[in-house]
């Protein structure tokens, strides 16, 4: 086990998770002027947009761009990848139009009335967001993780650095909306840059091709994308139902508590979770096990960064008081019961990536209504019981991780069964 956590997986997690854990770096160092330029009720207004952008980008591009990192040849690859481009452009065009249309009592179905012309931006942002989705994967499944370590730590100085100095000439949402919306394009235009000088040989995408992928790969629009829209539903919950039922002020708190517990996600989740998914795509396609290395850093994800981020939360109000400010303490209050399923959350990167790999990404659909309901009746719950956000988060955080935890001990015994089963057929 330790020669196969070693070497060229290691090298490659070590790649990525360097080049976002200083990204992370970056914007927590920002972070202190950030919040001393922008108030909570801006960061509340911000935090509503990109919690639409996180619900709508799954949808945006059916998840097609995922199914590059599995793709049977280097051409399909390449491929998919335009396939990708054009079913993202399309649907971004119709949530235009369904906007242009509609958009005023849609804002008010989700408490985005603050937003007023802002939320005209979701088709172009979610678009971003797509572009950058087959960036990625297209350097996973080229293995050039170097370079995707490079480009998230730019792009979070460049960001971070012009939410700095536009903010001191205008301190409003749009500001932040704005650039948040601007960087996944500009990670990904970096990433296309980087990857021009791998030698690849551009296919051609036929009409009868496309519709032979749309059909190959369809359980990504059918499993995955229905499932990362309650996932992204499930976490951008919380910042709706209290902008809506409090305040934009509320919902700030909320906002800045998330980012900062975000942080070991952010580094780890992007780092281990392409690598990871690229490394048993390798392993499915040559029939080796995939349980033992899935429960290996399971075991090792929860005893390291997740020990060390429950000790922290203890110290999450001070903190939060400190760092950004007296006025955001109640940040810290919510980042200190958010940890739970945070760390739930982290610790369910290897099993989660394994799912799509054994095409049993139906069942990661049927928890992920399982973790949205428990999550929004725990919050509903703690908002009727005690009418405080702080009890409605308390709640919310412990129901989703309950959930959570029965996610994965249900995927690492669905991993383990897929094992015997591939491995008996072969024998």
């Amino acid at each position: 086990m330790v020669r196969r956590l070693s070497s060229p997986l290691l090298r490659n997690v070590f790649a990525v998770a360097s080049g976002t854990a200083l990204a992370q770096v970056i914007v927590f160092a920002f972070s202190p002027l950030i919040t001393r330029i922008y108030s909570p009720e801006v960061f509340g207004l911000q935090g509503v947009f990109m919690s639409l952008v996180s619900i709508l980008s799954p949808v945006i591009s059916l998840r097609y761009p995922m199914a590059i990192v599995t793709a049977e040849t280097e051409d399909e690859m390449l491929q998919l990848a335009r396939l990708s481009l054009i079913v993202t452009a399309v649907l971004s065009c119709a949530l235009g139009l369904l906007l242009v249309a509609g958009g005023a009592p849609l804002a008010a179905v989700f408490g985005a009335e603050g937003l007023g012309l802002l939320i005209y931006l979701l088709p172009v942002a979610t678009c971003f967001v797509a572009i950058q989705d087959v960036a990625d994967y297209r350097a996973a499944r080229l293995g050039a993780f170097r370079l995707v370590g490079k480009v998230t730590a730019i792009v979070a100085f460049v960001t971070s650095l012009a939410k700095v100095l536009s903010g001191l000439a205008a301190p409003v949402a749009a500001t932040l909306i704005v650039f948040n919306g601007l960087a996944p394009a500009f990670k990904a235009a970096l990433l296309q840059r980087g990857t021009k000088s791998l030698p690849v040989r551009v296919p051609r995408l036929g009409r009868a091709k496309m519709f032979t992928l749309l059909k190959k790969y369809r359980d990504f629009p059918i499993y995955r994308a229905p499932t990362d829209l309650l996932n992204a539903v499930s976490q951008a919950l919380p910042v709706i139902l209290l902008a809506a039922l409090f305040s934009p002020l509320v919902a700030g708190f909320f906002v800045l508590a998330r980012s900062v517990t975000n942080l070991p996600m952010n580094v780890l989740g992007v780092a281990i979770g392409n690598v990871l998914y690229a490394k048993f795509a390798d392993m499915e396609r040559s029939k080796q096990p995939l349980f033992p290395l899935v429960f290996k850093i399971t075991v090792v994800l929860l005893c390291v960064p997740g020990t060390a981020l429950a000790a922290a939360a203890l110290f999450f109000p001070a903190l939060f008081s400190f760092v950004f400010g007296e006025v955001w303490r109640a940040s810290g209050e919510y980042a200190m019961w958010m940890s739970l399923w945070l760390i739930c959350m982290l610790v369910n990167i290897p099993t989660v990536r394994a799912l799509p790999v054994i095409q049993r990404q139906g069942l990661h659909l049927v928890f992920n209504i399982v973790i949205f309901g428990a999550g929004g009746m725990s919050f509903l719950a703690g908002y009727m019981i005690e009418q405080t956000p702080l009890a409605a988060v308390i709640w919310f955080s412990i129901g989703t991780a309950s959930a959570l935890v029965i996610q994965i001990i249900t995927y690492l015994v669905v991993i383990l069964l897929h094992d015997q089963i591939a491995l008996g057929s072969k024998q």
